[in-house]
């Protein structure tokens, strides 16, 4: 079958000159899928000279399937679309640069498991005339061979869309366009590739196989899931009319409105091709999530897979495999603390999933048996242990109606030694300049006592002192007026194996009012740190601070949340932890920058420094 080169020739050295603009990709080569991300929305490969097609199957010696065109379209129903390229039918035959620009950063993490992540950001903010200021966090995995090599054949891609404007966003869509080649298409020669595509609802998942029978077919089945998202609408387009001419709308942000939002614009499974007596042709699959009303400031999350199989079995055991992956808690570790089993975990992919369930079982046990309540946090300390037993994990996944999931995560076996008993009798007492703790004495064969404290009275806890094991009593002379401070103690066997927490005490230090021209930038302090929300009356406050300063506060991607001005004769400026439009602040890692403005601050006129915000 023969082709015009004429519009495609143009295209293909428009691309080539936009690869500077795109930069380096990073390559997921992990399992038995090559797969490149370039960023802005776009599903290319960075090939040699210009973008190229992408997602080899198998890593080693296969073919590239997924065309270079193939890309994320988000948007409305009313023909503002962001995507990577769009058509200007002003200037016919060149492709130009979409509404997506690309943040500067992708990062490319390999867990020890070998389950590698790649993150890229990009946003619709700097087009002119785009109504919808949209941002995407961007997130695809893939999982190794030798560790998962049921979950080594697909690329998860969970797109995190944030609404970025200070409006409500009604009606928005959020779609990926794959344009599978499996036949095997020879631009060169002027031949098309000439597949089948037809829709599997039970996996929500458009799938392409070779449909050539003029020369040897190729078992190869490729699809395109939505794992997590409101289906909307799957649709099959030819990728050129029976002309051999492109179609348009393809490239036209109202034509791709009408993708995303109608599900009756053209054929959504193989029978419809062949009712209108279609052939195997070079077809676009498409699948939309929505609609979605994303209120200011806030986000909605969407899941798909790009999966391969050796044949259509194999292709539908991946769509399950990979299904599997985005419930299932990942890196499960566990270590003993305090007398405790820590148990850690990385969240499930899924964001339906908000809860876990800690299961344990013992060697000489029956079965796995739920221990302490289901928690949201990703970190679990069992209590419930004696030493000289193992004991074995695992983290079943919960959505956020209670329903748990079937999808464990893999177990982890430790044995805790010994230790020794759990102190007793702590006190403490406040007196003038020091607070003063008291215990009982151990009576076992300890090397020392180890003193904990923090603003909460639960994990996590910081250790500010430890003291030899004749001594029962310790002075704290580091701490601030206005703050509740809690203390903890443990022993420790001539191993240093520490025994778990005492009973907590706390003890209230007055409020006083401090004048802050006598202070230094390096004692400013952010308490309590971590903050607990809905942790009870303790407010968020900046200490030491000068009397005139700007405090700038960051989350853990840079964005500015909160610019504080902080103009007072005292030292303590207090924060309700909300941001800029009113909103309360997630759990994360923040950084803040607290630049002083008055003359004659000694030391240096800024400093910076982190808190957590936990549940």
């Amino acid at each position: 079958m023969r082709i015009q080169k004429i519009f495609l020739g143009t295209i293909w050295f428009f691309i080539s000159l936009i690869v500077p603009i795109f930069g380096f990709a990073q390559i997921h080569t992990s399992g038995n899928v090559e797969f490149h991300i370039v960023g802005e929305g776009s599903l290319a490969a960075s090939g040699e000279g210009g973008l190229a097609n992408n997602f080899r199957f198998p890593q080693f010696g296969g073919s590239y399937y997924l065309h270079e065109l193939s890309e994320i379209w988000i948007g409305d129903a009313n023909g503002n679309v962001a995507s990577s390229w769009d058509l200007n039918l002003e200037e016919p035959g060149p492709l130009r640069i979409g509404e997506w620009a690309a943040a500067p950063m992708n990062v490319v993490r390999v867990d020890p498991d070998e389950r590698q992540a790649i993150i890229a950001r990009y946003d619709s903010t700097g087009t002119a005339g785009f109504p919808l200021n949209i941002a995407v966090g961007q997130q695809s995995f893939s999982w190794s061979t030798a560790n998962h090599p049921d979950a080594d054949d697909f690329v998860v891609i969970r797109l995190t869309v944030k609404n970025n404007g200070n409006g409500e966003l009604e009606g928005i869509y959020v779609a990926m366009m794959a344009n599978w080649d499996v036949d095997g298409a020879d631009l060169a020669a002027g031949e098309l590739s000439r597949d089948w595509v037809d829709w599997d609802e039970a996996h929500q998942t458009l799938f392409t196989y070779d449909g050539d029978d003029t020369d040897e077919l190729n078992p190869v089945h490729t699809g395109l899931s939505l794992l997590d998202g409101k289906l909307n609408t799957h649709q099959i387009i030819p990728f050129f009319d029976l002309e051999n001419r492109p179609i348009l709308d393809l490239f036209l942000d109202e034509g791709r409105s009408l993708f995303m939002a109608n599900p009756n614009i053209f054929t959504a499974r193989k029978a419809h091709l062949e009712a209108l007596n279609l052939p195997p042709w070079d077809y676009v699959s498409i699948i939309s999530a929505g609609p979605y009303d994303i209120p200011a400031k806030q986000f909605i999350v969407v899941t798909f897979a790009l999966v391969a199989g050796e044949n259509l079995a194999d292709l539908r055991k991946n769509i399950n495999a990979a299904k599997t992956a985005t419930f299932t808690p990942q890196r499960l570790t566990a270590e003993v603390v305090r007398g405790t089993v820590r148990l850690k975990w990385e969240a499930a992919i899924n964001p339906s999933v908000t809860n876990y369930a800690v299961l344990r079982r013992t060697k000489s046990g029956s079965g796995f048996r739920q221990v302490g309540r289901i928690v949201r946090d990703t970190t679990f300390d069992d209590t419930e242990i004696r030493g000289g037993v193992e004991y074995t994990y695992k983290i079943l996944p919960v959505q956020s109606s209670g329903q748990p999931l079937e999808f464990d995560s893999s177990e982890v076996s430790i044995s805790p030694d010994h230790f020794p008993d759990t102190p007793v009798g702590l006190t403490a007492t406040h007196d003038g300049d020091q607070i003063i703790l008291g215990w009982t004495k151990s009576t076992q064969n300890i090397s020392r006592y180890f003193i904990y404290r923090n603003h909460t009275g639960r994990s996590p806890w910081t250790q500010i002192a430890s003291v030899p094991s004749g001594v029962s009593t310790y002075v704290d002379r580091d701490f601030y007026p206005g703050l509740l401070y809690f203390y903890a103690i443990t022993v420790a066997n001539p191993a240093d194996e520490e025994s778990q927490l005492s009973q907590s005490v706390n003890v209230t230090i007055p409020e006083e009012t401090i004048a802050s021209p006598a202070l230094n930038l390096d004692k400013v302090i952010f308490v309590p740190n971590p903050y607990r929300l809905n942790g009870g009356s303790q407010p968020m406050e900046f200490r030491n601070l000068p009397d005139r300063a700007t405090i700038r506060i960051y989350n853990s991607t840079g964005d500015l949340i909160k610019q504080i001005d902080h103009r007072s004769n005292t030292s303590i400026q207090r924060w309700n932890g909300r941001n800029e439009v009113g909103e309360q602040i997630a759990p994360g890692i923040y950084v803040y920058h607290i630049e002083a403005l008055r003359e004659g601050q000694r030391g240096k006129n800024w400093v910076s420094g982190k808190f957590a915000v936990i549940r």
